[in-house]
Formats: C-alpha cells, structure tokens, sequence
C-alpha cells in the first residue's frame, strides 16, 4: 500500500471516528446516553401509536383533534397530571400517568367508567417500548419532554403479554357479516345502527364505536348489550326531567340554551326528539341509567345476538 492510499485510509478512520463521537455526544446531551437506549422513545413515535396502533384515539380526544369521550380530553395532559399527583400523594405527574397505564382502574377521572383496557394484554398488546414512547408524546401536551426521566420507568412498565389468547367462539356458529345485518337492520324491533355510528354509518345518539373491538373484549361487549346501565360512558347519562305539569321525561340532552332543552328519548324502539321550555322544567336532574333498552336481549334472537357481538369484536 502506497503513501496515497495510507493517507486516504487514515482520513477516512478519522472521519467515520468524528461521527461516532458527534453520535454519542448528541446521545448524551438528549439523555438517552449512558447505556439506557431510548430507541424508538419519541414523542413522534407515541403520536402514531396514540392515533394507530395504540388506540388511544377511540376513547380519547386531544382538543379539536378527535372526537372520542370514552375517557378525558388529553389536552393539557401534562399540567393536569401534576395537579392530580399532588391531590394523590404522588412524587410526580409522570408517576401518575405511569401508574395510570400500568393499573388503569387506580386512578379514576371523576365523571368516568372503568373502562381502560391494560394496553400491555390481548387485545390492544403494546410493547413496553411503545407504551414509553407514548409516554413521551403525552409528556409534550402542556408539559416539557425529559426522556431520561421517562426512562427511568422502564422496568416498571410490562412487556407485552406474550400468553397465547384463544380467539372468543360464540356457543352458536355466527358470522360478523350477519352481525351486521343485524346491528343495521330498521326492521327489527331493535335497531343499534339508530343509535350508533360506525364508520360514517349509522346515528350518534349513544357512543361512536368505529374501532371498538381493537380496545375491548367480548366479554364487555356481552355486557353492555344485556347491562347497559351497568357502565354508562361520560357525555351519555340520562337527564330526568319533570315539568311543571307533571309530565316526566327521560332522556339524553341533545342540546341546551337559555330558552329550551332538546331531549332525545327512546320510546318502543324509536328515538324522538323533545323539545322543552326551560321555564316549564320544575324539576332536571341526571340519572345513572343508560337510554340504551335493558330487553335488547329478549328481542333477539340467540344467534343474531352472538352475530351482533362477532360483529363489533371484528371492528379493529
């Protein structure tokens, strides 16, 4: 090897050495250095798992972006979690919003159910290294990003189960297709396409469900059908209302000004729309009962019942 070719070779081992060393550096300076690797832990990566593979998306909102109620708007999640880990006890409001994907049902928002799914199970199933990195995107909603501090909860976080999870089989032989037909069919006595909207279709009286089997289970979906009351989502509690009359009504406030109430009431089957005056209501208060019918599984049969469940399990 000429004197040429030793200088070419040596600057090249320079140069490749410069960036190894920019590489650690900058490593270093955003605290993912040290041996604890952030990889895929950004706030960019938590946002498409937020709205993808997460499916956080289908129970929350994030100010104008969504429209999801399951659960509370993150918009400012940041500030808020600080505020809630001092009315808790807790060192920080990363501790909470840690605590509160790890263990969904200990910290629960006033106004709302029991309803998070774990995201580390079947069948959302996200790895702990995605559950970090949503962590750090919520850590940027009014809040500033410290990824070494997120990261110093990573062994406290789950890995994805990796338990295999036999696939639910209904006790009858059903198909999602007719589950459909089903769930949209205005002919039947019952008719949840009246009331629910999945993907653009159908009306939004109750809770949207486009999605809805990527975050729940069959067995919520067997409950909500035959115990609607039993967990009602925030935003669509009954209101009672008695008029001065005496005349009672129960039903969803569709909307309120100063003047009137619009009530949307389940009547045989059918939503009506009311319309109150607010100077004739002598009595308004809400109820914990769902305006979803509580017979829903007397007027089905067994097979469409299962087909309506199959259906919404498929909604992924």
């Amino acid at each position: 090897m000429n004197k040429s070719m030793l200088k070419i070779t040596a600057f090249g081992i320079a140069v490749i050495g410069f960036y190894i060393y920019i590489t650690i550096y900058v490593a270093g300076l955003s605290g993912t250095g040290g041996g604890e690797s952030a990889g895929g832990v950004s706030p960019e990566a938590g946002e498409k798992i937020f709205w993808g593979d997460g499916q956080c998306s289908t129970c929350h909102k994030i100010g104008t972006s969504g429209s999801a109620t399951r659960g509370p708007d993150q918009d400012g999640l940041a500030g808020r979690s600080e505020e809630r880990a001092k009315e808790l006890g807790l060192p920080t409001g990363l501790d909470y919003l840690v605590e509160s994907i790890v263990d969904p049902e200990k910290y629960i928002v006033k106004g709302y159910d029991k309803i998070m799914p774990k995201v580390f199970d079947p069948p959302i199933m996200l790895s702990r290294e995605k559950i970090l990195a949503v962590l750090a995107y919520l850590q940027t909603l009014g809040g500033e990003l410290d990824i070494s501090a997120i990261m110093k909860y990573k062994d406290k976080i789950p890995e994805a189960s990796k338990k295999k999870v036999k696939p639910w089989v209904a006790p009858v032989v059903v198909d999602a297709k007719e589950g459909e037909k089903v769930f949209f069919d205005e002919t039947r006595p019952v008719t949840c396409g009246k009331c629910h909207v999945i993907n653009g279709r159908g009306k939004k009286v109750g809770p949207e469900l486009t999605g809805i089997g990527a975050i729940q289970t069959p067995e919520y979906f067997l409950e909500s059908i035959l115990k609607p009351s039993a967990k009602i989502v925030k935003g669509y509690e009954t209101m009672y209302v008695i008029t001065s009359d005496g005349i009672p009504y129960n039903g969803l406030i569709k909307s309120e000004t100063e003047e009137e109430l619009v009530l949307l009431k389940e009547e045989s089957g059918e939503i009506e729309e009311v319309v109150i005056p607010k100077s004739d209501i002598a009595e308004m208060k809400k109820q914990e009962v769902s305006i979803m019918p509580g017979n829903i599984g007397e007027l089905l049969s067994v097979r469409d019942f299962y087909g309506i469940v199959s259906f919404l399990q498929s909604l992924k």
